[in-house]
């Protein structure tokens, strides 16, 4: 009789109950408490003297590596979850090796990052994260193009190859894998959830790991009413780098016809939920940052008003926030899904706009020093020979953000080589802005549920070119859980210039 010793809120236990289950083996059970470290006692290390679970007894046999409990299992029946044939078998070893060489140390860092720190009351190491991103698509890219060419990994019908591959990834949405880029990964690990012997074991892990699922009750740690982590999947509207000028015109002109305007290439992208870590964004290092921000001022329909009462209050934050000697604040838009019938590029009523769906950075390079020279006349060549850096002060106004909210892109993921120039037609000038191609190494981040009690503070230029963060990528988008009677979004986009 097989013997197993396990504690089934572990990755490779869970792997081990679901594959004996598919297989039809016939076991018994002895729990061995992970998380009170009974794997440690002196009873449990002679059976498994490394002090890890699971384990597998048979005899004299003793098995202490999950993947090979389960092929002994399987031999064990005849299954043929693990085939006679040479060929076959000889695959799906490849993929045990592949998992437990490559695979699992990858996703087991999303799983201790995103899932064991938050319950120990303690912040995920985002250098961390961040330092596994490209290994962890450059192995999901993997095996999104080996399940592009069958059901299962390594064929038609599911082998314990699928089990083990799966089990890292048991989690995938509290882990906040990036899937999606890779919908083939993404379509056969749902496949997997399906299945029975996947499905028995869920409890015990949801128990273990996600105390709030197993009873019904939602996480206390989120912000500005949030349920915290909140990632939701929405589409953003990147922009194809073709051989032509990307262009926009804001007046009428038969140059127009045919030129090729921005976000033409959508993608579903994950926008991860900042609260967690609010405080610990940086415009130096990602690109924007949040704050407190309380004012008593109130009426946004009045653009002298907003100029002679509001920009002070701007000016103050910006000087003390970011240590600036001097700040120009020189325009603002009040953004609202009222106005969604103006055209992005109408000429007249500028400070009144909609929300825009397009990925962008307001300035580049070469616009930002332009600006400078447009606005500050002759103080712009000793001004320019210092420090000059661009701020949008992004804030809802009369009521909390519930749909349209703004989302970043993380400078940490999106080099320099990722944007390029927009060229904006106006009738009596040229002007730039940045639109971005598409990456799957780009990480979205946004607030959900704002208050007119916060800013979002954006970088869009900054003429130091020692390492810090320079231009953020941003665009409002459709929020998937947005209320279906979500008030409309209104907020302010104040835009600055911070000398140093």
């Amino acid at each position: 009789m097989l013997h197993i010793y396990l504690d089934p809120g572990t990755i490779n236990s869970r792997k081990v109950l679901a594959g004996l289950a598919l297989i039809g083996t016939k076991y018994e059970y002895h729990f061995i408490d992970f998380f009170a470290g009974a794997q440690k006692s002196e009873e449990f290390k002679k059976i498994n003297p490394h002090a890890t679970v699971p384990a597998a007894t048979d005899g004299d046999l003793v098995l202490t590596e999950s993947n090979a409990i389960l092929q002994y299992a399987a031999d064990l029946e005849g299954n043929a979850a693990y085939p006679k044939d040479l060929k076959k078998r000889a695959d799906i070893n490849r993929w045990l090796l592949w998992e437990a060489s490559a695979w699992f140390s990858c996703c087991y860092v999303y799983l201790v990052e995103y899932v064991v720190k938050p319950l120990m009351k303690t912040e995920p190491d985002q250098a961390a994260i961040d330092a596994q991103g490209p290994r962890w698509h450059q192995l999901a890219s993997i095996l999104d193009e080996r399940l592009s060419k069958s059901k299962w990994l390594t064929g038609d019908e599911v082998s314990i190859a699928d089990l083990a591959v799966a089990a890292p990834m048991h989690m995938h949405a509290a882990q906040r894998l990036p899937l999606e880029q890779t919908p083939h990964l993404k379509r056969w690990i749902a496949e997997i959830e399906a299945l029975p012997c996947w499905q028995q074991t869920q409890g015990a892990v949801d128990k273990a790991l996600l105390p709030e699922a197993a009873n019904g009750t939602k996480s206390a740690n989120g912000t500005n009413g949030t349920d915290g982590h909140k990632d939701v999947q929405a589409t953003f509207n990147y922009t194809k780098d073709v051989q032509q000028p990307t262009e926009l015109y804001f007046y009428e002109s038969d140059a127009e016809k045919n030129i090729h305007e921005p976000g033409d290439d959508p993608h579903e992208m994950t926008v991860h939920d900042g609260w967690h870590r609010a405080d610990q964004f940086s415009v130096d290092k990602e690109g924007f940052s949040l704050h407190s921000f309380k004012t008593a001022y109130e009426i946004w329909d009045d653009d002298t008003a907003v100029a002679k009462e509001f920009y002070p209050e701007i000016v103050d934050f910006l000087k003390k926030t970011q240590n600036a000697k001097r700040v120009l604040v020189f325009d603002h838009t009040i953004r609202s899904k009222t106005n969604i019938s103006k055209k992005l590029t109408q000429e007249t009523s500028t400070s009144q706009r909609a929300p825009v769906t397009l990925v962008h950075c307001d300035y580049t390079a070469e616009s930002g020093p332009l600006r400078v020279h447009q606005l500050m006349g002759a103080e712009a060549k000793d001004l320019l020979s210092h420090r000059v850096a661009f701020f949008n002060i992004w804030k809802p106004i009369r009521r909390t953000v519930e749909e349209h909210p703004l989302a970043m892109c993380d400078v940490t993921s999106s080099p320099p080589d990722d944007f390029f120039k927009l060229y904006l037609r106006y009738r009596d000038r040229n002007g730039e802005n940045y639109v971005m191609r598409h990456s799957p190494a780009h990480k979205w981040w946004y607030f959900p549920k704002m208050s007119p009690e916060q800013v979002i503070l954006l970088k869009t230029f900054d003429s130091a070119t020692d390492g810090r963060a320079r231009f953020v990528g941003h665009s409002a988008f459709n929020d998937p859980t947005s209320p279906a009677d979500a008030p409309t979004r209104e907020s302010v986009e104040i835009r600055t210039m911070a000398f140093f």
